[in-house]
């Protein structure tokens, strides 16, 4: 009898991160200039959990929607709940962050 052993899979995922589901694309971890979000300094790096899209606000004849997610430091540790308002054109799925 021949046994198929698979090797485990290593990740760079560190022991004490928070869980995330593995096929949610949209959890990945943006960053946002300080000039594409409103109030704050400084880049802010975030996991997107939801965009207000029925509510665009024009601001600086530029559209912003409300964000809401998880702040993380640069080194992917958990900062915690974040909501913010964001511009439209760094909202874009398409976009690498």
């Amino acid at each position: 009898m021949h046994m198929h052993v698979h090797s485990r899979v290593l990740t760079h995922i560190p022991e004490d991160a928070v869980p995330m589901v593995r096929d949610d694309a949209e959890r990945r971890v943006w960053t946002f200039d300080e000039n594409d979000y409103l109030f704050g300094a400084g880049a802010l790096r975030m996991i997107v959990e939801s965009v207000d899209w029925s509510r665009p606000r024009v601001r600086d004849g530029e559209t912003w929607y409300d964000v809401q997610g998880v702040e993380v430091t640069p080194d992917g540790r958990v900062v915690g709940p974040r909501r913010t308002t964001v511009k439209a054109s760094r909202l874009r799925p398409a976009k690498h962050h």
